[in-house]
């Protein structure tokens, strides 16, 4: 009776199954779980040869949670945790005399981009352009070296 090669057979490829699952299981909990801190600039800016203009004043929502609203002025950069790559932000244009609404802007936005590199322009955002993202001017790829002021004698020291 080979009873034994079937059954192990079978609980080998069960317990590959299940190493495969957790596998995909931890990949998708990394990418819904992961954080980014995502620069939101409300400056005049220029993207793809457009001029946009800054918003004077508004309130920002991101995915509808109003307790984490913040406000946003002209010339503006903030910096903002979001946990996950799909987003939903709401712009809130607001005259800064009366409080009153002017309009608001929704808009998706998905993080599939280096988020120290580029910023989110809020600009372009509020006049509906396509292209919402322009490059961080304080962002460098390479490590930026100080030299001292006074060298030491004979150069660098050797090791």
């Amino acid at each position: 009776m080979k009873i034994g090669g079937a059954v192990s057979a079978r609980r080998f490829v069960i317990r590959v199954l299940v190493v495969a699952a957790l596998v995909a299981l931890a990949v998708s909990m990394y990418k819904i779980g992961r954080e980014f801190d995502v620069i939101m600039d409300n400056e005049s800016v220029v993207i793809d040869g457009a001029d946009y203009a800054a918003m004077d004043y508004g309130t920002i929502i991101i995915d509808g949670d109003e307790r984490r609203a913040f406000d946003m002025w002209a010339d503006d950069r903030v910096i903002k945790k979001m946990v996950g790559a799909n987003h939903r932000m709401t712009i809130n244009v607001i005259n800064e005399d009366d409080d009153s609404l002017i309009r608001t802007i929704e808009r998706n936005i998905t993080i599939d981009f280096n988020t120290r590199a580029e910023m989110l322009s809020i600009s372009a955002m509020t006049n509906e352009a396509e292209n919402i993202r322009t490059p961080n001017p304080l962002y460098s790829p390479e490590p930026v070296i100080i030299p001292d002021d006074n060298p030491p004698e004979g150069g660098i020291p050797t090791l």
